[in-house]
């Protein structure tokens, strides 16, 4: 089940107050909720170091956002980054 623009933008606002502001926009900005297959939420983010904290910190925050918006219950929360070759070249 993938979210509607409104269950994203109501998700990324729940986001927004449990997390702070700076914290929001430092792990969020450009976040897009791939959807849910039965109980596993599936997050894409910018970059590896952003999906690295929020699963290690964060994970409960986006289950209990997408779980009052999606009125669906999260057990697994997934985040993904959109690019994962953040090498530096030599």
């Amino acid at each position: 089940m993938r979210p509607t623009t409104t269950q994203q933008l109501a998700i990324e606002a729940m986001l927004n107050s449990l997390l702070g502001p700076r914290i929001y926009d430092r792990l969020c900005l450009g976040m897009k909720v791939g959807g849910m297959d039965e109980d596993v939420l599936y997050v894409f983010v910018s970059n590896e170091a952003c999906a690295a904290e929020i699963e290690a910190v964060h994970t409960d925050d986006f289950a209990l956002a997408a779980e009052h918006v999606l009125n669906q219950p999260v057990r697994c929360v997934n985040v993904i980054p959109y690019d994962f070759t953040d090498l530096s070249s030599p």
